[in-house]
């Protein structure tokens, strides 16, 4: 691993745990024990740093998830299985909660936000496609399934473990209804 990914992994853990306003340069350098002239090495400013952490984000988080998941075979059990167990979502929704409140005040981080829900929809559509021919009821089925996704993420206390596999589930045997 480089140093600059260590400082990637290192503010996506500061984020989960204190969101973005524990996010400074010198809480960064104190945690790894590196120096602020480290820092300044690998990233121009705060600025640049935020831009390649939501882009390594982005990419840990999204792109590799939705590849690794397509790559898992051709029936919908199986990328939909691996898409669960890929995206950890007990471990992850601290730091999903961190970016979108984030989010609703950088527009910076609101662009990335916007790219990474459009791509990840997008995926779950072509999921979802995968039960039925009707596009539209893919669509929703998407939206349904992201928005259930992000609202377990938000719900204090979080919706975790067997109570959110078992929901998962569930919505995916009222989606194979709806198939039939």
């Amino acid at each position: 691993m480089t140093t600059k990914t260590i400082w990637l992994e290192e503010g996506l853990k500061i984020l989960a745990e204190a969101g973005e306003a524990g996010l400074t340069i010198d809480n960064l350098a104190g945690r790894l024990s590196l120096t602020k002239g480290s820092f300044y090495h690998h990233f121009k400013n705060r600025r640049r740093y935020s831009e390649e952490l939501l882009a390594y984000w982005e990419k840990q988080m999204t792109l590799d998830i939705i590849e690794a998941s397509a790559g898992t075979g051709e029936s919908f059990d199986d990328r939909n299985a691996a898409l669960i167990r890929l995206s950890r979502m007990d471990q992850n929704s601290d730091l999903e909660v961190a970016i979108r409140a984030w989010a609703l005040r950088e527009p910076l981080v609101r662009r990335y936000q916007e790219r990474v829900d459009r791509s990840r929809l997008d995926y779950l559509k072509e999921l979802f496609e995968m039960l039925t021919d009707e596009k539209d009821a893919a669509e929703r089925m998407a939206i349904i399934r992201y928005c259930m996704s992000v609202g377990t993420q938000q719900v204090i206390p979080r919706v975790r473990g067997k109570t959110l596999e078992s929901l998962f589930r569930e919505l995916n045997r009222m989606f194979e209804r709806e198939k039939s």
